[in-house]
């Protein structure tokens, strides 16, 4: 018992240390770094909308021809 609470304390630690060395390193208190944070996720979301539109174009436009005429660039191969 008393090795697993050593382990629990040695694991805390380090990640209470970890913690600190990330927080030291990004340079920005805590509300700026989640302000950076929060824009950088809408920014990879709405980028991530616009590859999935242009992605559901092309796969309408191919899957939409006459299968004779679909090409190399059929996603559905």
């Amino acid at each position: 018992m008393i090795r697993r609470g050593f382990w629990l304390a040695a694991g805390f630690g380090l990640g209470v240390a970890a913690a600190s060395q990330v927080r030291r390193a990004a340079g920005t208190p805590p509300a700026r770094l989640a302000d950076r944070v929060r824009r950088d996720v809408a920014g990879a979301v709405t980028e991530g909308r616009r590859e999935m539109q242009a992605r559901e174009a092309r796969l309408r436009r191919v899957l939409a021809a006459p299968h004779e005429q679909r090409g190399t660039d059929d996603p559905g191969q």
